[in-house]
């Protein structure tokens, strides 16, 4: 065979190699991740900006995350880890301390007695060196600094609810307890933790009535409910401020009513019993944990919140927000404006003093709790991380998963936490957020 006849057969090998190469360029960056850049919207909002770092969460299944952030040690943000499982379940959850600097974990947790455990929700309470946490029936007193179980105990017999009240080296929740099941009632019962030990007692129960009590349908007398309290010390005495909610007449919205009481811990007696929430008419949900400021506490149910004299329980302003049957996510005091995060999909702000509204924004129900920083409160909308200046209501960030572009990750989205760590020294501080996969660390909006 001649030289030109050879070169003719080696031009389509060559030919098809180059265009192989080129299709495989393209694929390439056709499949390459965009970058994170700044993007601002036509009213100055951040619809992306890029992270400092971001860490995984997940090898495969999806994660919800924890719904409230926690800062440890200053050294580390507490994440919930998820794997695929052998048992075919959605996933095996776990905890993960990650280095707030650099998202590397510092250590991993692995000792859920229910591996498909769901999200925690203020379930944590952090102290030097450990961390206490309860899961349904189990709790649980970790080493903070080498993620190791410290002690464990279980008490499926108690009902005991995950809404702990920290003070010391003491913890609070309700509970059922075993005289109450004897009885076959459904009431309440407050049971006190040692953070040391682990060990369980009863203290004592709100006072309820049995007006409106009545035989559910597994033949239980239902008395009420409990979900949140809060614990504080003054004059050297410890009181607890105890919502409950009780069967009350047909109503507007259910047939409920809701109070609060005070216990002194100290003195082992009520301070006062029963102060309602809402008036007695229109229904009542349960009160999330109560925020205690000085002389005043305040305590919500449905969209109703008020203001109450912290020792004598003296209504000082209580206020409706909405007509819907719905109520709050989550609610916080930063200075004195109230934000309360409805579950009607608005964000509140209200004067803490007199309970006037100052602005809404838009939020959304079953998200994140709420976060302030530096004068902006972060939260989870829908799919997205908010920022919104608390003095005027005005949105800062409306920003997307970043997974949504690094990792192609469409159904991926921000769910679970955000918190932060200030800044030092005149530097903004950092945000920390989940998504679906991953935890990731911004510089602050201020």
């Amino acid at each position: 065979m001649n030289r030109i006849a050879l070169a003719r057969k080696r031009v389509p090998a060559i030919t098809k190699g180059r265009l192989l190469a080129i299709f495989l360029l393209i694929g390439l960056v056709a499949c390459a991740p965009e970058k994170i850049t700044t993007q601002i919207d036509k009213d100055g909002v951040i619809t992306q900006q890029p992270h400092i770092w971001k860490s995984s969460t997940s090898n495969g299944p999806r994660s919800s995350g924890l719904h409230r952030g926690y800062i440890v040690e200053d050294r580390g943000v507490l994440a919930v880890g998820v794997r695929e499982s052998a048992q075919k379940v959605v996933g095996e959850r776990f905890l993960q301390l990650k280095d707030l600097e650099t998202g590397e974990n510092l250590w991993v947790w692995d000792e859920f007695e229910n591996k498909s455990i769901g999200t925690l929700r203020q379930s944590i309470g952090l102290y030097p060196g450990s961390m206490l946490l309860h899961d349904a029936s189990t709790t649980y007193c970790i080493n903070t600094l080498t993620g190791k179980t410290i002690w464990k105990t279980r008490n499926p017999e108690l009902s005991l609810r995950p809404y702990p009240a920290f003070l010391g080296e003491r913890y609070f929740m309700p509970g059922r307890s075993l005289e109450s099941q004897k009885k076959r009632r459904i009431e309440p019962t407050i049971f006190a933790g040692d953070v040391r030990t682990g060990a369980l007692k009863e203290i004592v129960k709100p006072v309820m009535r049995d007006e409106y009590a009545y035989i559910d349908s597994d033949s239980l007398y239902y008395r009420g409910s409990m979900l949140n309290m809060e614990a504080f010390s003054r004059n050297g005495s410890d009181y607890l401020v105890v919502p409950f909610t009780e069967p009350g007449p047909k109503d507007q919205y259910n047939h409920t009513r809701g109070y609060f009481g005070l216990y002194n811990l100290s003195a082992k007696k009520w301070v006062y019993e029963r102060i309602a929430i809402r008036p007695d008419n229109g229904g009542a949900s349960a009160c999330l944990k109560p925020i205690v400021n000085g002389d005043k506490v305040y305590v919500t149910s449905l969209t109703t919140v008020g203001c109450f004299d912290l020792m004598t329980g003296k209504e000082i302003w209580r206020r409706s927000l909405s007509d819907m049957f719905t109520g709050f996510n989550d609610f916080i005091l930063v200075e004195d404006k109230l934000l309360l995060n409805g579950d009607n999909a608005t964000l509140y702000c209200v004067d803490a003093n007199t309970g006037s509204p100052r602005w809404t924004q838009k939020a959304s129900a079953l998200t994140s709790d709420l976060y302030h920083q530096d004068g902006v409160v972060y939260y989870i909308y829908t799919k997205s991380l908010l920022a919104v200046d608390v003095n005027t209501g005005k949105l800062l960030w409306d920003m997307p998963s970043p997974d949504i572009k690094l990792e192609r990750r469409h159904d991926s989205w921000f769910a679970g936490f955000v918190t932060g760590s200030p800044g030092k020294n005149g530097k903004k501080g950092k945000i920390f957020a989940s998504t679906n996969y991953n935890v990731y660390c911004f510089e602050a909006a201020l």
